[in-house]
Formats: C-alpha cells, sequence, structure tokens
C-alpha cells in the first residue's frame, strides 16, 4: 500500500531488505547472520543516493538504514511513534542526532535521553478540518444520525470485526439512530456488508478509505485498535475512542498507548481478550447513550494536541540549512 501511494504521488521509490528478529533461537541466528549484509546493502543504497540527511521511524526495517546513515556520518534523526520503544529504536537512538516521541513515556527506555524531545506523533493538516456535515455529504452517510467509526487499520483486524459483528443485533444499535463507517480490510468487506444488510443497518464498509479526513468528521465515536498514529489522528479529530490493542504487539505497546489515552479521558481500553464482545458491547452503551460522555471525551481528546508536524520539520530544516 505504502508503495502505491508514493509512486502515486510522483515520489522516487526504494525498498530495502530487511529481516525481523523472531523470539526463536532460528529466529535470533537468521537476524544476525543477515544483519551485516543487509547494512552493506544500505550502504550501497546510500552510496548511490547521497543524502543529506536520513530520517527514520523505528521498527526492524530501520535499523539497517539507519546504522548505515551513522556509519557514513550523513545526519540521522529517530521519530518513535510508540509509548515503548522496540529494539531498533532504542538503538538508533545513540546514534541520532534527535529522538521525537509520540508519547512521554517512550524516554524511559533511551539510553541518551539528553537528545529526545517528546513533540507527539506528526498528523496531517487536513484532519479535523471538514465540518462534520460536509465529511458526512462526501462519504454519503446521513448526518442526522451518530456515526460509529470501526477502523482496524490499513488491513482491518479480524477480532475486531468479529466482535463487533458479534452484537450488531443487540439494542445499543438503534437502526434508527445509529450509521456505521467500516474500515475492514479486503477479506472481510462482503461478509460485513452483508451482516450489516442482515442487522438492518445502514453501513459504509470500505476495505480502506483515501479521505480520512472526510470520515473522521463525520465519525462520533471510533471503536479502533492502539497503533499510535491512528490515535494520534483521531485526537486531533476529538472523536471519543473505544481503543481494542493489538494484544501481539512487541512489548505489548499498543496496549500502553491506549492507556496513556484513557488516563487523560479521551478513550476506553478493551482488551482483546475472552471477554471483547461483552465489554466492547458495555463500552458502546456508554459512550452512545450519553451526549455529555462524548462531550467530555472529545474535549479531553483535543487537549492533547500533536506539536509533532512543525517541530520535526523546523528542525530538519535547520540541520539541511547548517
Amino acid at each position: 500500500m505504502e508503495e502505491d501511494l508514493i509512486k502515486s504521488n510522483d515520489f522516487p521509490f526504494q525498498t530495502v531488505e530487511a529481516v525481523m528478529m523472531k523470539r526463536s533461537v532460528i529466529g535470533v541466528l537468521r537476524f544476525l547472520m543477515s544483519y551485516p549484509v543487509n547494512i552493506v546493502r544500505s550502504l550501497l543504497m546510500l552510496n548511490r543516493l547521497k543524502p543529506s540527511l536520513v530520517m527514520v521511524t523505528g521498527g526492524y526495517v530501520a535499523g539497517t538504514v539507519g546504522t548505515a546513515a551513522f556509519l557514513r556520518r550523513i545526519p540521522l534523526v529517530l521519530q518513535e511513534q510508540n509509548s515503548i520503544p522496540g529494539l531498533a529504536s532504542r538503538l538508533l537512538n545513540v546514534f541520532a542526532s534527535k529522538t521525537f516521541l509520540g508519547y512521554p513515556k517512550a524516554e524511559k527506555k533511551l539510553l541518551r535521553k539528553s537528545t529526545s524531545e517528546y513533540v507527539g506523533n506528526p498528523v496531517r493538516d487536513e484532519i479535523g478540518k471538514l465540518i462534520r456535515t460536509e465529511g458526512c455529504r462526501i462519504l454519503g452517510c446521513r448526518s442526522d444520525r451518530l456515526n460509529i467509526l470501526i477502523i482496524g487499520g490499513s488491513q482491518g483486524a479480524e477480532s475486531v470485526n468479529r466482535a463487533m459483528e458479534a452484537i450488531l443485533t443487540e439494542p445499543v444499535f438503534d437502526k434508527n439512530r445509529i450509521n456505521l463507517i467500516w474500515q475492514c480490510g479486503k477479506k472481510d468487506q462482503e461478509r460485513i456488508r452483508a451482516a450489516c444488510e442482515n442487522a438492518g443497518i445502514e453501513a459504509l464498509v470500505e476495505p480502506f478509505f483515501h479521505r480520512i479526513d472526510a470520515v473522521y468528521s463525520a465519525a462520533d465515536v471510533a471503536v479502533c485498535r492502539g497503533g499510535a498514529v491512528t490515535l494520534a489522528e483521531l485526537s486531533k479529530a476529538g472523536i471519543p475512542m473505544i481503543i481494542i490493542p493489538f494484544k501481539y504487539a512487541t512489548a505489548n505497546h499498543q496496549m500502553e498507548n491506549a492507556v496513556f489515552h484513557q488516563s487523560i479521558g479521551s478513550a476506553l481500553v478493551v482488551k482483546d481478550d475472552e471477554h471483547l464482545v461483552s465489554n466492547l458491547l458495555i463500552g458502546l452503551q456508554r459512550l452512545l447513550g450519553s451526549d455529555e460522555v462524548r462531550n467530555r471525551m472529545s474535549q479531553s481528546a483535543k487537549r492533547f494536541q500533536s506539536k509533532g508536524t512543525g517541530r520535526i520539520t523546523d528542525y530538519i530544516m535547520e540541520l539541511l540549512e547548517r
């Protein structure tokens, strides 16, 4: 998906090989054997491109390129999105001239705390700009009903989709009061559309929404995973959230992201476990049953405004001008 988006906007695109370190003896050995080779490949790529600066956002893919940038003495900037930095981010923090943090708690895991700065995660300017009626018009959904957004990331989220399907016939989904805006991923699209039709609920069901600014402006409540950028975007749009963290995320970082938003009053956290269906229903009943609760959570979300976009770009331009 990223490749298609980058190429469609006429940016040069080049891939870098990387191997994820799996938590097993074979997985660790495979990673250790491949890492030096992929650093050499990254060095060759940087020799060809001759960049003035390298920016990485963590994850094992960033490890080899960031290390290669350090070896070539190319200025390196790290942006760590999550509450708990992964192994690659903790390594690259040692090399980076600056580490920008999406959550304040992340600093505790860093070795070079002096180079870190909490600014929040960068969010596109268009998020939160459209008025609600305009968002509904663009999407073709009704503005006189409560719109529930279900968004499980670009590929959808199987357990979230299944849990929502299980409660479609519950009284909380008043057919005369509720619309669903559901980003479900490709493989679940037809099944979910059929489930909504059988339940008599109006729903806009798509594998992926390209006009996410319109989606956020139309939504009154969101059911989502705990990905850092999604939570930053929903916060900027002022949408009350029910967050269902992906339980297999490295170091349970999605749960830590979610707990932060719950602590500031903008979200409810529901664990992805055997009680998911019942607890999700309780959460929706609470949010959909009270305008006051939704308004209070919306205001709390808006107070968590990221300064990341401007601060990071300003710093990059300062480095390039030196």
